[in-house]
């Protein structure tokens, strides 16, 4: 039971992580227009609050398998 919490706010901190990594260029559209390339949509950001909660959760996830305390 000690390890169970971390363990499981490790793997979804990654699977938001993944997720956010998967929909971060859904916004975004690309026109060629020969040698000219259009980039339109929102740019890429590292502050996208997938990234931002999902590291959250697994940076508290390994402290908290890492110290081995319980909540």
């Amino acid at each position: 039971m000690r390890k169970t919490l971390p363990i499981v706010l490790l793997i979804l901190g990654l699977a938001v992580v993944g997720y956010g990594l998967m929909k971060k260029d859904d916004a975004q559209a690309t026109i060629d227009l020969g040698k000219t390339e259009i980039d339109i949509g929102k740019p890429d950001s590292a502050f996208n609050g997938y990234f931002l909660i999902g590291g959250l959760l697994a940076v508290a996830g390994i402290v908290l398998l890492v110290n081995g305390k319980k909540l």
